[in-house]
């Protein structure tokens, strides 16, 4: 277990600097350095290739982990794995020829640049199909911290080079976007070495234990696995492709530095997940429905104060962030996209750990089938609403699908188990913050941003925080700074 703890540690610590370079990129070099519609291609390019990615992969990366304690022996496993994945590309390739004429008229109105690119999708998705896979046997090895660096930071500390490469007039647009290639092929070879050199890329072919029939259960799982991680993709990536294919490319760079604003409201989740994800196992297994209950609650209520402040924080303060952001004129467009995913980021949060228990419980394959239903509203709704609102339409898409896949999760939620994350305390709550919308709206502004951002989001806090501590609206916050403020005033 103490080697567990010490790779998820390393490996938070990790994904937060990756976030953090992340919003580098995207909010200060790519603005900077390209035009909105350049933004578009390079965010779409990237989306398209996740998500062919995801259905290249044919769900054998979820399969490896699932059987590798049988098969781990079997030294030719991870060979077939890897030879599926490229089988499961070439099917891609495929089906992409079979409908090259739909995806060309699809995209050649508004994004013809990203057709003339679409080779490059293609091989960015092969080599992230060999990555994922490779990265799944790290954590079948329970080995995550350089599958996890290289992916959160050495992608992106590759894409910062290139973008100033770029930017300093190194090499041409064209070549940057071929760039990306190398990228992805850098992260994909630098895991295979790190696996090599640890004496742990076992590469034989021996594919005698196939004739047991393992392939078959592999296969099964896989497509089951494909469903729901297919699912995931579609409702990651699908707005920044309808809004290409709808719009156009310069809608998509907008949308995408609007996003990652927006975004930012989830973070804290990440790390909440991991936490109740491994106690509600625990419950269950023990059968103690009082402690899930209790559980569901607590993250209920604490995601909602933490993602609440975020929201509040970035909503009063998103004209002074946007001064932030080079060429800010070209990018005010994606000012209200802020407001509806970073509620669509905060009703997921409201809800607390629906989705955990689901998955937790024996009723789990129900994830899948919530997971197919929000990818299904997403399409849907970015289908209506793009064409009517724009890049908008697709923000309040990505809020209503969102909004509703927790409604149907909340209801099944409540009727197999009786349980439900909403209490007194998160009806006082929706006053404490709507109070603290009301204190913002009637602040001053003050024409330096700076001194306008602190005054600002000091006053939030100091309200919010405030009275939600004042309140006893969350044992477990009024506990933490109790704790926090005790251990200050000794120091002293």
């Amino acid at each position: 277990m103490g080697i567990v703890i010490k790779q998820s540690i390393r490996s938070s610590i990790i994904a937060y600097i990756g976030v953090a370079v992340g919003y580098i990129n995207v909010l200060w070099l790519y603005p900077y350095f390209l035009t909105t519609e350049q933004v578009g291609l390079f965010r779409l390019i990237q989306s398209s290739a996740f998500l062919l990615a995801t259905f290249g992969q044919v769900g054998l990366g979820q399969s490896l982990v699932k059987f590798f304690p049988e098969q781990k022996n079997n030294k030719g496993f991870l060979t077939s794995i890897l030879i599926g994945g490229l089988l499961g590309f070439i099917l891609l390739c495929s089906l992409t020829l079979v409908f090259r004429e739909s995806i060309v008229s699809y995209f050649s109105k508004e994004s013809a640049l990203f057709v003339d690119y679409f080779q490059v999708t293609l091989l960015v998705s092969f080599l992230i199909i060999q990555f994922q896979l490779l990265e799944s046997y790290s954590r079948s090895l329970l080995q995550i911290v350089v599958p996890t660096f290289l992916r959160d930071i050495g992608l992106r500390v590759l894409t910062t080079t290139a973008l100033l490469s770029y930017g300093f007039e190194l090499i041409e647009f064209e070549t940057l976007i071929y760039s990306l290639i190398a990228i992805y092929g850098l992260v994909w070879f630098g895991l295979g070495i790190s696996l090599k050199i640890k004496g742990q890329l076992h590469l034989k072919g021996d594919f005698q234990f196939l004739k047991s029939g393992v392939w078959k259960r592999v296969l099964n799982f896989g497509f089951f696995s494909l469903i729901g991680a297919g699912g995931t993709q579609i409702i990651l990536q699908i707005d920044s492709i309808m809004i290409s294919g709808t719009i156009g490319l310069e809608a998509t760079g907008i949308y995408t530095i609007a996003f990652f604003i927006g975004v930012v409201i989830e973070m804290p989740k990440r790390a909440i997940t991991q936490i109740s994800s491994a106690l509600l196992s625990q419950s269950f297994n023990k059968g103690d429905m009082k402690a899930v209950k209790k559980l569901y609650q607590q993250t209920s209520i604490n995601q909602m104060i933490i993602g609440t402040l975020l929201f509040i924080g970035v909503w009063a303060n998103l004209e002074n962030i946007y001064q932030f952001i080079p060429n800010k004129e070209s990018y005010l467009g994606g000012f209200n996209v802020v407001l509806f995913i970073a509620l669509g980021k905060l009703s997921d949060m409201a809800f607390g750990t629906n989705g955990e228990i689901i998955v937790m419980s024996k009723y789990y394959r129900f994830n899948v089938v919530t997971v197919s239903i929000l990818a299904m509203l997403t399409i849907s709704f970015n289908l209506w609403l793009i064409p009517e609102y724009g890049i908008e339409g697709a923000a309040i898409a990505s809020f209503l699908s969102m909004l509703l896949f927790n409604v149907i999760k909340y209801i099944f939620v409540f009727a197999k188990f009786g349980i439900q994350p909403f209490t007194r305390s998160s009806i006082v709550f929706v006053i404490i913050a709507a109070f603290t919308l009301l204190v913002n709206y009637f602040l001053p502004s003050i024409s330096n941003i700076y001194l306008d951002i602190m005054v600002r989001s000091l006053a939030i806090v100091i309200v919010l925080m405030g009275l939600t501590f004042g309140l006893k609206v969350s044992s477990e916050l009024n506990q933490l700074l109790s704790t926090t403020l005790s251990r200050v005033i000794s120091k002293r």
